[in-house]
């Protein structure tokens, strides 16, 4: 049975997938031009969501344990308000596409964002979910950095574009 501390983790993982699957939708509605990335990261995020959940039931089943190391609730919280407060800069259009990938990234390479689903252990039925889960979460690291290094590279040839008709 999970202490007190460690459902406060769990139900803080829950939201953050949410917050994030948001995030990512706002970024949708703003930048258009990534919409693959974030409707990938969008349907992920709900899943990951659901998840966490399946997990946390998982675990008063016994079929799965949840040590939470290092990770402490108001460590979740903090990224979970830094997610809101992007998410309201974003509204106010004070962001460009390349700060949204930026943060995008940023947040699935974080300490926590990409090692949620490693502070699990499951019964051998629920393995494959698991692994599903983990690589999920590292592909985003490596779906958000492409799209950056994409617009990065798009803005050099910009850049150097402007300067050769100077």
């Amino acid at each position: 049975m999970q202490k007190d501390y460690q459902i406060k983790i769990l139900m803080l993982f829950n939201e953050l997938e949410k917050a994030l699957g948001d995030m990512y939708a706002l970024f949708a509605e703003r930048f258009p031009e990534h919409n693959d990335l974030w409707q990938t990261l969008i349907k992920e995020e709900r899943e990951h969501a659901e998840a966490v959940q399946k997990l946390y039931q998982l675990t008063y089943q016994r079929e799965a344990l949840f040590d939470e190391g290092i990770i402490k609730a108001e460590g979740v919280q903090s990224i979970i308000d830094y997610v809101k407060d992007m998410c309201n800069i974003a509204r106010l259009e004070k962001y460009s596409a390349m700060q949204a990938l930026t943060t995008a990234h940023d947040l699935e390479k974080s300490l926590i964002a990409k090692s949620i689903f490693n502070h699990f252990k499951v019964s051998p039925q629920f393995a494959d979910m698991l692994r599903y889960l983990r690589e999920g979460s590292q592909n985003h690291i490596e779906i958000t950095k492409n799209e950056l290094n994409k617009i990065q590279k798009e803005h050099k040839k910009k850049k150097v574009s402007c300067t050769l008709w100077q």
